[in-house]
């Protein structure tokens, strides 16, 4: 089966993001392999960005520029909107911050040509903050834990936009769940795990793409413990320790990071509805032994008390949050020689004729 021309959808969720959503598209515009379609759908913008997505709109008919119609607000629901809107074989998200290599899309459909079989398909991308050339890392690195037990730890394996997905594969797990006010990206992937949609990763070829971190202000950044980011925290995981059902060891040691990052975090916030809940979620599925509970209660009374003020509680405090925590591998892959102009850089993929390691 040759897909040498097969239709890349790349669908764009965007919210006032009218300062860079320009450098976005532009990278889409540059792509060396012509059969795309880009779906740009704002999510209520109060800045330009309907007038930068109507400009680029009219220079290039495949790009296409939607407003949601519907509820709810967020990233996942206009990104459903997009793939129910795209005509596509095959679908990449990709943020309106973000940029694609100029090989991207020609890289990713000569994987799929010579392995048409996978629902989806993941590929390296660079870290940058703000000039690619000078890029800080790659996104991620394998380790011997099972991707899903990873991503149920908060180790993010691949980023939205690592994977490109068959159409049909992604539309078959339901899109991206929406009203989710985090881990948006953490929770379909682990819909797609769940569901055993088959894959693969090619972290031996050139990073395709940029991520950019910024320090504040991201589309999906903000107070990370407040109450909407905590239910939804604790929603994916009650939906996810019930749709797993082989729960071995390792499976298990994830859910536990995974509830002890909601169970600290709402007790340090003072969230006591949550911190309630997720104790007894937690108890009640073999994931925090008794000492963990009595321990997390102190927190939540010492920062009640105003004592985690003082520098010997804090500590405690400190270090109770380091032992539930799991440092993401993001950041620590060997580096890689850049090109010598990596925004012009093209590059013919090698055949792959096996399994990557």
């Amino acid at each position: 089966m040759n897909l040498s021309s097969a239709k890349i959808s790349i669908i764009i969720p965007n919210y006032n993001r009218g300062n860079l959503l320009p450098e976005t598209l532009d990278s889409v515009l540059r792509q060396d392999y012509p059969h795309w379609e880009a779906l740009v759908v704002d999510d209520g913008s109060s800045d330009n960005s309907l007038a930068v997505g109507q400009e680029y709109a009219s220079k290039d008919k495949r790009i296409q520029f939607f407003s949601r119609d519907r509820e709810p607000a967020g990233a996942p629901a206009c990104r459903n909107i997009g793939l129910n809107k795209s005509t596509g074989d095959f679908v990449i998200f990709l943020d309106s911050d973000d940029l694609l290599a100029d090989f991207c899309l020609s890289q990713r459909i000569k994987v799929i040509n010579q392995h048409p079989e996978n629902d989806f398909w993941v590929f390296p991308m660079w870290v940058f903050s703000n000039d690619i050339n000078h890029v800080r890392h790659v996104w991620n690195i394998e380790t011997p834990q099972s991707d899903l037990s990873r991503f149920l730890s908060l180790d993010a394996v691949w980023q939205t936009s690592g994977p490109i997905w068959r159409t049909e594969s992604v539309k078959k797990i339901g899109g991206f769940t929406e009203g989710l006010a985090c881990w948006q990206d953490v929770d379909i992937h682990l819909k797609a795990l769940e569901n055993h949609l088959t894959y693969q990763k090619y972290y031996m070829l050139p990073p395709d793409m940029y991520y950019r971190q910024h320090i504040s202000g991201s589309i999906s950044q903000g107070e990370i413990s407040s109450l909407p980011k905590l239910r939804t925290r604790l929603d994916i995981l009650t939906n996810h320790f019930r749709n797993i059902r082989e729960k071995n060891d390792e499976i298990m040691q994830g859910f536990n990071i995974m509830a002890a990052s909601i169970a600290i975090g709402s007790a340090r916030t003072l969230h006591q509805q949550i911190t309630r809940e997720v104790l007894v979620f937690g108890r009640n599925n073999g994931l925090f032994d008794a000492d963990f509970i009595r321990k997390t209660k102190m927190i939540q009374a010492l920062v009640l008390s105003r004592l985690n003020r003082i520098g010997l509680i804090n500590r405690f405090i400190l270090k109770r949050i380091k032992k539930y925590r799991r440092d993401s591998n993001i950041g620590h892959h060997p580096p890689q020689k850049l090109p010598n102009d990596t925004r012009k850089h093209t590059h013919n993929a090698p055949d792959l004729h096996h399994h990557p390691d």
